[in-house]
């Protein structure tokens, strides 16, 4: 059963980056932002609206860098194009609403169905293991993109200076602390596991 669950999430995933990421439906906008729309509806029924605010913001550095570029390109109309900004437009929609679908597929992935895989033990701990440490990492990025934002900064650097350094501490406060959370629950599991007899498969 949890064989055929992870094949049909992997179906569904690669159905929506098929059609609309790679395949016939990537450059109409109104599907992309329908997509966006479905998604975002989607993780907040699932979740709560502030789970998705919180990655509707992660994604907002890399958006607006999407867009600064796309109007400077469509400016210069950079290799004789004229559809810079159009596609950057797709692309900002793009990149949210794949990196939400993603998650709320995985999120239907349980402990349970990893242990019951046809894989050998160590490899059901890795899953679990990653699994409990990016779980924590959703609940660490708000606290940390909290933290940051206490923080007043340098007076002399301009608003986007900040900003950058800003996302950059935050990006690597949660690298760092994925590192650690997957190295601790790893040993944990492991440990656990071979104290109460379990057999390698």
């Amino acid at each position: 059963m949890a064989t055929l669950k992870l094949l049909l999430i992997t179906v569904l995933i690669g159905l929506f980056f098929g059609l609309l990421v790679f395949g016939p439906f990537y450059d109409r906008l109104a599907v992309q932002a329908a997509a966006l729309g479905g998604v975002v509806l989607w993780n907040t029924l699932r979740f709560s609206w502030r789970n998705t605010l919180a990655l509707l913001k992660f994604c907002l550095p890399f958006v607006a860098s999407l867009l600064v570029f796309g109007v400077a390109f469509q400016f210069f109309r950079l290799l004789g194009r004229d559809d810079w900004l159009n596609d950057t437009i797709i692309k900002c929609l793009v990149f949210p609403s794949s990196l939400i679908y993603i998650k709320i597929l995985l999120s239907y992935i349980t402990y349970l169905d990893i242990l019951q895989l046809p894989i050998s033990m160590k490899r059901r701990v890795d899953l679990i293991t990653m699994k409990s440490a990016f779980q924590r990492g959703g609940v660490m990025l708000r606290r940390f993109s909290w933290y940051l934002g206490t923080y007043p900064g340098g007076g002399e650097e301009g608003r986007l200076k900040r900003q950058a350094k800003r996302f950059a501490c935050l990006v690597i406060a949660l690298y760092l602390y994925l590192y650690d959370e997957i190295e601790s629950a790893g040993r944990l599991l492991e440990n656990r596991y071979r104290h109460l007899g379990g057999e390698e498969k």
